[in-house]
């Protein structure tokens, strides 16, 4: 079927098996109108009686039975260490024509995305809010039927990790090398104009990344990240911070 997506995350095939092992927990829905989305939070397991990383206090807004308005949810940190960064698996199931099918998104938060950019770790006991790029619509006669919240991978501050090796510390590992690349080729272009910021700032502004880089979707996300918030930089603390990233190898 068609429909589509007003967010810059990338839609993904269903991962199989990935709730199998863990617990399913049927939370509340909220809406601005009856709802029949069942929304389902998969637990990480416990240690020692406690889950380390979890997710609460999830809402889903729904205007229609086709249509996705918003969802939120809070990450709470109940392990004894910061959390770097987590992936965490959202997978709308809807029905069309009799059958149900599923599409997976994934939202990752990851506070070491690259040495320029200073992220904050969720130190222990505390919450993170996440939230859904945007709506997502589906065409006439599609109802969604239920919203499955997975945490695909953790990494801790100690380098300990849930789910490593699987898709979600890819598609971090992956934004982070887009991110490297993209800073690398712009300190290149910077170096080339003769260390003119006025020269290649075009080159910033452009909400394009150059096929030249030859970066995937999740690698280009990282490169688009790191380009935002150069020109978040620039006008928050103006011209000479950037350029001190652009000079800086790393």
């Amino acid at each position: 079927m068609r429909f589509k997506f007003l967010t810059s995350i990338v839609v993904i095939a269903l991962v199989v098996g990935v709730a199998l092992a863990w617990h399913s927990t049927s939370m509340g829905v909220q809406s601005r109108e009856p709802s029949k989305i069942k929304l389902v939070v998969n637990s990480l397991p416990a240690k020692d009686g406690v889950t380390p990383i979890e997710i609460i206090q999830p809402m889903v807004m729904s205007s229609a039975s086709n249509t996705l308005d918003d969802l939120t949810y809070v990450l709470r940190n109940n392990s004894d260490k910061p959390v770097i960064a987590v992936a965490v698996i959202r997978t709308i199931s809807y029905e069309e024509d009799g059958k149900v099918y599923a599409h997976s998104v994934y939202s990752t938060l990851d506070a070491a995305f690259h040495p320029d950019i200073g992220g904050k770790p969720i130190p222990f006991g505390s919450q993170m809010t996440m939230e859904a790029a945007g709506p997502v619509g589906f065409e006439n006669g599609v109802v969604i039927k239920e919203i499955t919240l997975t945490i695909d991978y953790v990494l801790f501050a100690d380098q300990t990790t849930y789910g490593s090796g699987g898709e979600g510390e890819r598609r971090i590992n992956a934004m982070r090398d887009g991110a490297r690349r993209y800073k690398a080729w712009l300190a290149q272009e910077y170096s080339r104009a003769g260390k003119s910021l006025a020269s290649i700032l075009p080159e910033i502004q452009t909400p394009s990344i150059p096929e030249s880089l030859k970066l995937d979707s999740d690698q280009k996300m990282g490169a688009d990240r790191y380009r935002l918030q150069l020109l978040n930089t620039l006008q928050k603390r103006g011209a000479a911070d950037v350029e001190t990233y652009l000079k800086q190898i790393n």
